[in-house]
Formats: structure tokens, C-alpha cells, sequence
């Protein structure tokens, strides 16, 4: 499986397009230039970059997922192609006219294969995963008694000392993890829009404010590679809470690492395409079971 490549821009510079390569000229430093169809994530980490529409125009075109950040260059947009074809509107029909007892079904299966993740990631790290094992054949349709909340409470009091999972928490360990969920849901919506669906309708998620509503449910499974990278990183010093750009390489490199589908070792960003399109073929089955989830080797 090819190491894609991710490009993070953290200094003024300009951006354009030449013959299908990406030209990065950076203010009194030499160019650089990467093949568009070896990038699937761009970050624009810096404020001071310019791009031209022509290199936006092909971004969409070769299916690369571009990332803005805010003042705390934390990722807060993401570019995400539209493709306009008549098959792929179809897909979006179907999705959209989904029946509640599937997303049910649908959901009741990434919070089993979510929990049974997170139960493999103690046990990588030697921590008791009991407690997890025994809550992951108790999920029922639509987590109707939220187990997975309660496996998160164990979780991160197991995985992490002295932490409480806080979005908003000033802890570099937070900030760290918000970062690399961000990167990986940015690459979920990539592959859902390529093939045909729409991110704004979720089979749980399904707030009129968010845009990428099941990203935000199919991104369940992969939570706990971003959670392994930061527990080896050992971020624990507040002087972290601006990440160096050694913590968000590695980070933005989850998307290359490898985790387990039925009998294969696959990356994380071709799970991505696999999970969209096995989401597919559950809509038209209607059959929850054609939903192809990974879990940690």
C-alpha cells in the first residue's frame, strides 16, 4: 500500500499549480515541488499562504482533502471535492430515505467495533481491558442504553493518568487529540463525498449545524489510533499546549498507519474509501452487516 503523501504548510508562502505538480514558494527560500496524485491532505497551518484557483480547482479534481486552522492552528475547515454524476446523486437519494431501524443497526456496530478498539488499545499498553471486553457484546440497537459513554469514562481514566476528555480543555493531551481527530475526520468526509454520499446526513449524529454528520459517526472506529499516537507521544507538559511540528507530523501521519481488516493490514486513509463504500453497499442492502469496520492489529 503506497505511504501517501500529507503536506503540512507552516510558513508564508505561495502555492500554485504546474504541470500537475504542487509548487510550494516559500518567502526567500527555494521551491519545492510534490506531485498532486502522491498528496491526499493539505494543511494550511500559516495565515500568510496564498493559492491559486487553478491549484484549488485540481485539489478537488485529484480528491485531496485541504485543511484551514484558526489563530491556535487547530484545523477548523476542510475542502472537500463535488463531483457532480448522475450515479452519485443516486447514492445520495438512498441515503437520504433511510430508514431508522438500519441506522439503528448501523450505529449498534461502530460502537461495538469503537469499544473493541479502545478495549485493544489497553492491552497494547498493558492496561486491564476487562471492563471494556465485557461491555462490547452488550451494545443494542441504536446504543439505546449508552454504553458508549460509559466505556469512554473507563477509558480514558485507564488509558491516561489524571485526565478528564474535555473538547475544550486547555490540556496538551486534549488539544493533541482535537488536532488528530480533526485530521482524521477531514479524511472520512473525503471518502465519503468521492463516493457519492452526503456527510451533513448521519445514521446518529444529525445536528442542523454540522455539516459533516457522519464523518463524525464513521470517524468512531479510528478514534483510538489518533489516542494511540498521543499516549506514545507522551504529551504531558503544559509548555505543549502548542503542539511543535513534530507532534502534528506524527499526528497527521495516523492517516498511513495500519490497522486490521478481515485478514489484511490495511492504512487508516484506505479504510476510509473501504468503510464509504461498504456504507454504500449497506443502503442499498439495507443490511447493517455489508458494513465493513477495522479494528487495531
Amino acid at each position: 500500500m503506497a505511504a501517501w503523501r500529507s503536506v503540512l504548510v507552516t510558513k508564508p508562502c505561495k502555492l500554485s499549480v504546474k504541470s500537475l505538480q504542487l509548487i510550494y514558494e516559500p518567502h526567500e527560500e527555494e521551491s519545492i515541488k510534490v506531485p498532486l496524485e502522491d498528496i491526499t491532505v493539505m494543511v494550511l497551518e500559516t495565515h500568510q499562504a496564498t493559492l491559486t484557483t487553478a491549484l484549488l480547482s485540481q485539489i478537488a479534481e485529484k480528491n485531496i482533502a485541504l485543511f484551514t486552522c484558526d489563530g491556535y492552528h487547530m484545523p477548523n475547515g476542510c475542502f472537500t471535492p463535488f463531483h457532480q454524476h448522475s450515479r452519485l446523486s443516486q447514492i445520495a437519494h438512498i441515503q437520504r430515505d433511510m430508514k431508522l431501524p438500519l441506522k439503528k443497526q448501523i450505529w449498534q456496530k461502530i460502537i461495538t467495533q469503537k469499544i473493541s478498539n479502545q478495549s485493544k488499545l489497553l492491552k497494547y499498553f498493558d492496561i486491564d481491558n476487562l471492563q471494556l471486553e465485557l461491555l462490547k457484546d452488550k451494545v443494542k440497537s441504536g446504543d439505546s442504553e449508552n454504553l458508549e459513554a460509559l466505556a469512554a469514562r473507563k477509558y480514558w481514566q485507564m488509558l491516561f493518568k489524571n485526565f478528564l476528555r474535555d473538547q475544550k480543555a486547555l490540556d496538551p493531551r486534549n488539544i493533541a487529540l482535537n488536532y488528530g481527530y480533526a485530521i482524521v475526520r477531514g479524511a472520512v468526509a473525503r471518502s465519503l463525498v468521492a463516493h457519492g454520499l452526503l456527510p451533513t446526513f448521519g445514521v446518529f449524529h444529525n445536528s442542523e449545524l454540522n455539516a459533516y454528520n457522519l464523518a463524525d459517526d464513521m470517524i468512531e472506529p479510528l478514534r483510538p489510533m489518533v489516542d494511540m499516537v498521543v499516549k506514545k507521544l507522551e504529551i504531558e507538559d503544559e509548555l505543549d499546549v502548542h503542539l511543535g511540528i513534530s507532534v502534528k507530523s506524527a499526528l497527521i501521519n495516523v492517516l498511513n498507519m495500519q490497522m486490521k481488516l478481515n485478514d489484511e493490514t490495511v492504512t487508516l486513509l484506505h479504510l476510509c474509501d473501504v468503510m464509504a463504500q461498504t456504507f454504500v453497499k449497506s443502503l442499498k442492502m439495507n443490511d447493517a452487516n455489508q458494513l465493513n469496520l477495522p479494528s487495531l492489529l
